[in-house]
């Protein structure tokens, strides 16, 4: 289950795009770049209020410092940057951007928002029938 929500927070980690302002456009190449997780939000219905589920999912200080790195070509690096976790949990994978969907190892998330210093993902139907994720 860690290894499924880890997959979908790498999609978050769109973070601190180092882009030019001007070149703001959703693209694979605007995307590009270093990131980390920042936010995550968890709705269980659309009627519930949304709660921050962040510190729920890092539970230990050593996971809130990581960094992906999303390559141009397809593939991207999770590095247990910072405070390194024990053992580490460094991965790799790929990733892609059709549209408004980027794909993580295979699982697609919508875009949201994209303004090329944060991009904002969610996923439906992400623990339970109805709920709602959203990583920033």
């Amino acid at each position: 289950m860690k290894k499924i929500i880890a997959s979908f927070l790498v999609v978050a980690l769109f973070v601190s795009c180092n882009k030019d302002k001007d070149d703001c456009t959703l693209s694979t190449n605007a995307v590009s770049g270093n990131h980390r997780i920042t936010a995550i939000r968890y709705k269980a219905t659309p009627a519930t209020a949304e709660v921050d589920y962040y510190t729920t999912l890092y539970t230990d200080p050593c996971e809130r410092d990581d960094v992906f790195n999303f390559n141009a070509n397809g593939t991207y690096v999770f590095t247990d940057a910072g405070i390194v976790c024990s053992p580490s949990n460094s991965d790799n994978g790929t990733w892609s951007l059709s549209g408004n969907t980027v794909t993580i190892d295979g699982d697609p998330a919508n875009v949201d928002n994209f303004n090329c210093t944060t991009l904002t993902v969610s996923m439906s139907d992400f623990f339970a029938v109805g709920d709602k994720i959203t990583i920033v």
